[in-house]
């Protein structure tokens, strides 16, 4: 049966050469057609939750509360830092009316504890007995906040301290908050960094909302027909806080992260470190080719054919798939590796055929196509024994729930079935009309090449058994990263606000969420949740209605009362002489306060002593006009944000009673779902960028409630499903390939001999994930398998070459050998390339695949050989 395929692989080339013109004209024509139909039909998938198949009961909890609430779907995360509350608070107040205005890039702008609503009411969220101390506070400072804003100038507020640090102050105040805002104030000024006196702080610090960090959350209109659906919302928003001055000149930074900002910036290191990849894939496979062939033609010919078979095989991923994931991407550059494989057995063997034409050769035509018969016939069924085994490595995944790899395994599957195509037809026919004449020596390889005796074969044995035993031993080492934040650029900006985030917010974006369908239901489960270990806390709709509401509006009603500040008229300005000795004074009423006080006030006066002492020589250096820049300047800098927290206080003393029906839309729509589900937020306790923290933060809640969903489970229930995943797919792909090597080869040993050496090179890559700290993860899962697959195809070369002849002369001499070198450092190279992506785990792909390919080679052309019996020492 083999003889019969044989004969009719060398009849099948005869036909393609004869009329190779119009073979190379149809492929040429079907490669164009085929070009413009994947550009114009093949989309981007760029959801990392669609990797994972929706069948999954994990995956179908989340979709059910993505459908409950899709307020929470495709979100991009503003983050506001500010170098006081003030200015963070106003900066994100200003940003959220400007994106509220443009409502063709936004769906939805929302604020948390931001707008109207928390202005009026914020008092009634603290407890009684804080806010009853801020109504103590805020009476005592009444008559200074009174004058102050009568006149807001700078000779006012420094003669109100000198009041509040005499013998006789009126009040007794602590002075500590005020002396440290100042000294921060005159550092500042000195240096000439931007800085604003934070009138939030010292008026009403214990206000909810008072932080130096805020968040706007944006629902962006993602255009899909675009490579980056984000891009135009998110330069929007860094286009409007530019517009704002909402930059670090003016004490703000503008941060965007979350969902949406992450998916972007992945797609973009993605496609560019695919796009590099294939490039520099495709110039190191040329240059290994022409090293290997020495043959402009036949390099000219295999690369050709290479480009033909990439465009059909994303053709068929257009027809079949009609999007590309961000794992199912990298089927081009893992095609540019695997597919010239093919067309470097055929042209080496075709060199060697060349040199067994002797001077039997009627005309060069006659020639070329007789070599070609003769080494397609030779080669052609290994070769199509190997596409069906790295096909199958890949199809492996095909019946996993990892959905994106099974994409990547169907696209590449496939795609080595077109390879073989292309290489029997496309390339043969190329090579017949460029009658490349270029045949090989074997002599002069024969001679450099060794031969491993029966002792080199024993020593061979041993040291196979010693490394494998050392693999062995690293196994139990072995881990998955189940993070896909890990997988992405460490170096953009959205991945490095999240870690931030994760690491020293109060707000972490990993929150874990349920729904119940009662709001009872759902208080108590947060009540329970909440004394669970791990977790910070969990809330519900019903803690937006605050307790004892009767006590705290009448407080808030006294307040009212003696409360009555108007909103300072801030045209008014002192003139730089009464500045000039305001500051003087003020310097002078310090000093003397300082000598007589040991109270908690003392450390924060002496700070400011040493700032303004400082700052006092600093400013007497200056030039006079310089001096008034100084003073103008100062005048912003300590009175500027006061208008806002006045204007806060006068919304605070207008404060109503709240109920869970007169809560603001926008935030309701947060808390009850689209089918009156109520929602459970619990927040963790510790920084999640430590997987045992979110693992002990998960198994701490599930104890609770086993159906939670959100952030942290998707990342732990994808790890365990893609690493289940992943040992189906090995299994599958050694039990077919097993089986098929034993129905082909119809031989136990031989099939041994192939998988052996492939166990071998198995273990060395597990081994060495430890050893250079690679764990596995969901974009180089894909390594094991594919190596399965790509391994057997040199096993199965060098098996048939050493089957077919006596092993008596060095293999390494062999066109087989230098086939199987040839086409392992171009597999390499394509490989290899992956391993320069700023995308982690595509980078992390390409080195695992390089280093199990470098395994595969050395074990393949080393350990397969010594397996056969040595015919002469």
């Amino acid at each position: 049966m083999t003889r019969a395929l044989e004969r009719a692989l060398a009849a099948w080339v005869e036909l393609m050469t004869r009329h190779a013109a119009w073979v190379v004209l149809a492929g040429v024509v079907i490669t164009l057609a085929g070009a413009w139909y994947s550009v114009t039909h093949l989309s981007m998938d760029t959801d990392n939750g669609n990797l994972i198949s929706s069948k999954v009961p994990w995956r179908q909890t989340h979709i059910a509360y993505n459908k409950a609430f899709p307020v929470y779907k495709d979100n991009l995360v503003v983050v506001v830092d500010g170098s006081t509350p003030d200015i963070a608070g106003a900066a994100a107040d200003q940003l959220t009316k400007a994106l509220r205005g443009q409502p063709s890039l936004f769906a939805d702008v929302y604020e948390p504890g931001g707008g109207h609503f928390f202005a009026k009411n914020g008092f009634l969220y603290l407890s009684v007995d804080k806010l009853k101390s801020l109504s103590t506070r805020l009476t005592r400072i009444q008559p200074f906040l009174g004058r102050l804003s009568a006149d807001p100038t700078l000779p006012t507020f420094f003669d109100m301290l000198d009041r509040a640090m005499a013998p006789d102050a009126p009040v007794d105040m602590n002075l500590s908050p005020v002396f440290s805002e100042l000294a921060a104030t005159f550092d500042a000024s000195r240096a000439g960094h931007y800085n604003r006196l934070s009138w939030q702080q010292l008026i009403g610090g214990d206000q909810p909302g008072v932080s130096s960090q805020r968040f706007i959350i944006v629902r962006p209109k993602l255009n899909y027909g675009a490579l980056l659906p984000a891009q135009k919302p998110m330069q929007a928003i860094r286009d409007t806080a530019k517009r704002l001055h909402l930059d670090a000149a003016h004490g703000v930074r503008i941060r965007e992260t979350g969902e949406v900002a992450l998916s972007d910036e992945e797609l973009a290191s993605v496609t560019q470190g695919a796009a590099w990849g294939a490039t520099l894939a495709f110039i190191a496979v040329g240059v290994i080719l022409y090293l290997g062939l020495r043959s402009w033609a036949l390099m000219g010919a295999s690369l050709i054919s290479l480009i033909a078979g990439l465009v059909g095989t994303a053709t068929f991923a257009a027809l079949a798939v009609g999007r590309l994931n961000l794992i199912s991407i990298a089927f081009a550059v893992l095609y540019i590796g695997l597919g010239i494989d093919y067309a470097i057995h055929v042209c080496l063997r075709y060199r060697e055929a060349l040199a067994e034409l002797g001077g039997r050769v009627v005309s060069r035509a006659s020639g070329v196509r007789h070599a070609l018969a003769a080494a397609i016939a030779d080669v052609g069924l290994s070769l199509t024994l190997c596409a069906i085994t790295t096909a199958g490595g890949f199809f492996a995944f095909i019946p996993t729930a990892y959905s994106g790899v099974a994409e990547l395994g169907l696209i590449s599957g496939v795609g080595m079935f077109i390879s073989l195509v292309v290489s029997l037809t496309f390339l043969p026919a190329a090579i017949a009309l460029l009658k490349p004449w270029v045949p090989s020596s074997s002599a002069t390889a024969s001679r450099w090449a060794p031969f491993i005796g029966r002792r080199g074969q024993r020593t061979i044995w041993v040291a196979s058994a010693v490394v494998a035993l050392g693999c062995v031993v690293a196994l139990p080492f072995i881990r998955f990263d189940p993070s896909t934040l890990d997988l992405q650029n460490p170096n953009d900006e959205a991945v490095q606000t999240y870690r931030d985030l994760l690491a020293h917010s109060k707000h972490s974006p990993l929150t874990l969420v349920t729904m119940r369908p009662k709001l009872a239901q759902a208080k108590q489960l947060a009540a329970r949740i909440a004394k669970q270990p791990h977790v910070s806390g969990a809330m519900t709709v019903a803690d937006f209605v605050p307790a004892h509401q009767d006590a705290k509006l009448s407080i808030i009603g006294d307040l009212a009362l003696t409360l009555a500040v108007s909103p300072p008229d801030m045209t008014k300005r002192a003139g730089f002489s009464a500045r000039k000795q305001a500051i003087a004074d003020f310097a002078q009423h310090l000093a003397a306060y300082r000598k007589r006080d040991s109270s908690s006030d003392a450390d924060a006066a002496q700070r400011l002593a040493k700032a303004l002492s400082a700052w006092r020589g600093w400013f007497s250096q200056q030039s006079p006009a310089a001096q008034k820049r100084i003073l103008a300047t100062m005048h912003d800098r300590v009175l500027a944000g006061l208008p806002r927290q006045v204007d806060r206080l006068a919304d605070a003393m207008n404060a109503s009673r709240i109920t869970l029906q007169n809560l603001p839309e926008n935030l309701k729509k947060r808390w009850i779902g689209t089918g009156g589900q109520y929602r459970v937020e619990v927040s963790p306790k510790g920084n999640l960028n430590h997987e045992s923290t979110v693992r002990a933060f998960v198994n701490s809640v599930r104890q609770v409630a086993p159906h939670i969903t959100g952030a942290p489970v998707l990342e732990l229930s994808a790890g365990h499903t893609v690493s289940q995943a992943f040992v189906h797919a090995f299994i599958y792909a050694g039990v077919f390939i097993t089986l098929f090597l034993l129905v082909l080869l119809r031989s136990v040993r031989d099939t041994l001999r192939v998988l052996a050496p492939l166990a071998l090179s198995g273990l060395i890559l597990a081994a060495a994930t430890v050893v250079f700290d690679i764990p596995f993860n969901f974009a180089n899962v894909i390594a094991l398998p594919l190596l399965l697959g790509v391994g057997v195809d040199s096993g199965i070369h060098v098996v048939h070459r050493l089957r077919q002849r006596e092993h008596h002369r060095p293999f390494l001499g062999t066109s087989t050998a230098r086939a199987v070198i040839l086409s392992s450092l171009t597999t390499m190279a394509g490989f290899g390339s992956l391993a320069f992506s700023h995308h982690a785990g595509t980078a992390s792909m390409g080195q695992l695949l390089t280093i199990g390919m470098l395994a595969v080679l050395v074990t393949t052309l080393i350990v397969a050989p010594a397996l056969f019996r040595i015919l002469r020492d």
